[in-house]
């Protein structure tokens, strides 16, 4: 789950920075991380067959020594890992403009996400894709289609931002918080501050707005300059 998860921050860090993370440094964090975790875990795996338990303070058994000792070096390979990874990020945002994405598909990828910039436009899409294929966006750069602009953009609703959820979400912390120990008015707060905030939020009319298209259209006609001078399309491709 962890080296997943690592993988896709490596994967979508272009997308949502506009930069891709420095390769060198993610190459050492991902060779300390396997190696420290085989190192570290599998003596403990042998541990558990030979009856060591988990949580413990100490442990009588002088014969369980050695195993725990090659354990705690492979926790130090993974901390040499943790390190390498805070440096990468450190390096990667320093030298940001050495790799920054300017295509919004900097791995050649197989789905929509990657046919937006990087970072993606507040809007998304700006003509709503039709996914008539599985990887439709794979097949689409395949036949030249991919990334072609409509002949006329159209104004998009967008919902306004809003902290509604954030301070529900709190409120509803502390309710769980204060339902656990039975801290029955502290409970009562976020309760009362969980509805009245969702009564709050039902009289709000501004919520929504429109971007015009002249505005969608300005946005993608930058993005798609970066496309023709990378030779992903062609200046004059339109639908």
């Amino acid at each position: 789950v962890v080296f997943g998860m690592f993988a896709g921050i490596t994967y979508w860090w272009p997308k949502m920075f506009g930069f891709k993370l420095d390769e060198t440094w993610g190459k050492r964090a991902f060779w300390g991380w396997f190696i420290g975790f085989y190192v570290a875990f599998m003596p403990l795996y042998a541990l558990g067959f030979m009856g060591a338990t988990r949580r413990m303070q100490s442990y009588p058994n002088m014969d369980y020594q050695p195993f725990f000792v090659v354990a705690a070096v492979g926790a130090a390979i993974i901390a040499l890992g943790i390190l390498c990874q805070v440096i990468q990020i450190a390096v990667s945002i320093r030298d940001r403009k050495k790799n920054v994405d300017l295509t919004g598909d900097p791995w050649d990828a197989r789905t929509l996400e990657w046919e937006t910039a990087s970072p993606v436009q507040f809007y998304n899409f700006a003509v709503l894709p039709k996914g008539e294929e599985l990887d439709d966006f794979w097949h689409r750069k395949q036949r030249g289609e991919a990334w072609v602009r409509p002949a006329k953009y159209s104004d998009i609703h967008m919902p306004k931002n809003t902290g509604t959820g954030v301070v529900i979400g709190a409120f509803s912390l502390v309710l769980g918080f204060a339902m656990v120990w039975h801290i029955w008015w502290l409970a009562i707060v976020g309760l009362v501050g969980m509805i009245g905030t969702f009564i709050y939020r039902t009289f709000d009319k501004d919520v929504d707005y429109w971007v015009p298209a002249a505005e969608v259209e300005r946005i993608e006609n930058e993005h798609h300059k970066h496309l023709v001078a990378q030779g992903l399309v062609k200046n004059e491709v339109k639908a």
